[in-house]
């Protein structure tokens, strides 16, 4: 019974993917599926991504972490 626990456990933690993964990946695809301008998401724990479609058409992505030491 523990073992199932850590082995979904684990399962899980496989499929996590990073902050600057999830903004350049999922937050993107999202923005061009909509056809938007520029958009900007948060953690809630200090983590921030912000892209913008420029005059070119070319996407800026701007990563920012706040993290106290």
């Amino acid at each position: 019974m523990a073992e199932d626990v850590i082995a979904k456990a684990d399962q899980a933690d496989s499929k996590k993917v990073s902050w600057e993964a999830f903004v350049k990946q999922d937050v993107l695809n999202f923005m061009m599926t909509h056809n938007l301008q520029a958009i900007t998401v948060d953690d809630g724990a200090g983590k921030k991504g912000v892209i913008k479609r420029t005059s070119k058409g070319d996407f800026s992505v701007q990563i920012t972490s706040n993290e106290i030491l």
